[in-house]
């Protein structure tokens, strides 16, 4: 758990995700835990792997407040609905929609690496509040309806709607998600209870808790020093792990 802590850190601080694409699959696959109860546990680990890797990019210069006060509103909004669609979904179909999800990301990502995806370079950046929507609500909701960070969503949002560069894109799902990982992980602690295991068995709070305090230690280290290698790498090369 500690390793696996440090790694999703490493990821989530460099790419400005919170490492739920790999505790997730981590916990179901190799822990053979229930997808809610490792998606509980995700989100209770997103908010300390975000707030030390805003706090660097902000440090850098790279953090968009002005964008950052229009987005949070309606990714705190997202999160809540994604929260209450996640405990709708058995485990079964939530396992379903959460490998589309990653096959997604895969296609997307060596697209844009092979260049058949033109990469936004950045330059004159549009701040409104209805590209704060079109960010922050699609971004909450689907972390919240995944149990992740919801960087993957953000970042290219950030880029396509306001025209931000990699680096400040990054920046701003990690700011996002200080906000949103708390509310998120609020809602789903609470409401663990009303669903079962493949035994019938309720989901306890308690485990999903136990999982994260061994989880979060090395995530906070490991965001730290992946926040640092955002503004060292070529862009290319953060795409690339993506």
């Amino acid at each position: 758990l500690l390793g696996l802590g440090f790694c999703a850190g490493m990821l989530g601080g460099l790419l400005g995700i919170g490492g739920g694409v790999i505790t997730i699959p981590s916990l179901s696959l190799l822990f053979s835990k229930d997808i809610h109860l490792a998606q509980a546990a995700s989100m209770n680990v997103v908010m300390f792997v975000a707030v030390p890797a805003a706090f660097r990019h902000w440090k850098q210069g790279e953090m968009c407040v002005s964008l950052l006060k229009y987005v949070v509103p309606f990714g705190i909004i997202g999160i809540v609905v994604g929260v209450y669609l996640n405990n709708a979904v058995p485990a079964y179909g939530m396992e379903k929609i959460f490998g589309v999800f990653l096959i997604y990301v895969i296609i997307a990502n060596m697209l844009k690496l092979a260049g058949r995806i033109r990469e936004p370079h950045g330059q004159g950046s549009v701040i409104s509040i209805p590209r704060g929507c079109g960010i922050g609500l699609p971004a909450g909701f689907g972390a919240g309806l995944l149990g992740i960070g919801g960087g993957l969503i953000t970042v290219p949002l950030a880029q396509t709607l306001s025209r931000l560069s990699l680096p400040r894109a990054i920046a701003i799902s990690s700011g996002l998600m200080c906000f949103t990982a708390v509310v998120g992980a609020a809602v789903k602690d609470m409401t663990l209870h009303t669903l079962q295991d493949a035994q019938g068995n309720p989901l306890r709070v308690l485990d999903a808790m136990q999982m994260a305090v061994w989880i979060f230690p090395t995530a906070i280290i490991g965001s730290w020093i992946g926040a640092r290698l955002t503004h060292t790498l070529p862009v290319n090369w953060i795409r690339a792990v993506f």
